[in-house]
């Protein structure tokens, strides 16, 4: 899986959090949040079964998508489970928090009620079942490159304000984006 990292997590965060929720961690996920803290996930998905599901970011601890945020949506007490990512479409990808589920991975349907469907018995299963590609490197390029390309290309005709708002966006979003492997 390749991750674009919110920067590291520390050791006390980690114990921080498992203080505060009562709870013990997989210790494969704790490595995760200290070298990682999360990150985006971009062109990730997760095959299982018959079905194939995206991996949009994986939450940190100190980051702007993080764990804690998503607890006041996620009753993790009653699912045994933390919320750790999402889908594009907002569901949830969590881990077991209990002795009998400790680090087992979950995708959990929000339009089903969150209820929890096993994808992988351990963190480091569900990490080699994610594909990443990489960020497609047009998507790097400015608004005035990507125009330029299209009128050296015959295509100049269909540049329009929203086409240029798009490919602001995504450049704003990818133009610093530098995806690594997640090697625990």
């Amino acid at each position: 899986m390749l991750i674009s990292k919110y920067g590291n997590g520390t050791v006390s965060q980690v114990e921080e959090l498992e203080k505060k929720l009562g709870i013990k961690l997989d210790e494969k996920y704790k490595a995760f949040l200290i070298k990682y803290n999360g990150g985006d996930t971009p062109n990730t998905s997760l095959k299982n079964g018959r079905n194939s599901e995206t991996v949009r970011y994986l939450y940190g601890l100190n980051a702007e998508e993080n764990i804690e945020k998503k607890l006041e949506y996620f009753d993790w007490k009653e699912m045994k489970c933390l919320p750790i990512g999402e889908d594009d479409f907002g569901n949830y990808y969590a881990i077991g928090v209990s002795e009998k589920n400790n680090g087992i991975i979950y995708f959990c349907d929000h339009e089903k009620g969150f209820r929890k469907n096993k994808i992988s018995s351990s963190f480091t299963d569900f990490l080699k079942k994610c594909k990443s590609g990489e960020i497609n490197e047009r998507a790097k390029r400015t608004v005035e490159e990507r125009e330029k390309e299209m009128i050296a290309n015959g295509r100049g005709h269909i540049i329009t304000d929203g086409l240029r708002a798009v490919w602001q966006q995504e450049y704003e979003k990818y133009k610093d984006m530098v995806q690594e492997e997640v090697v625990l």
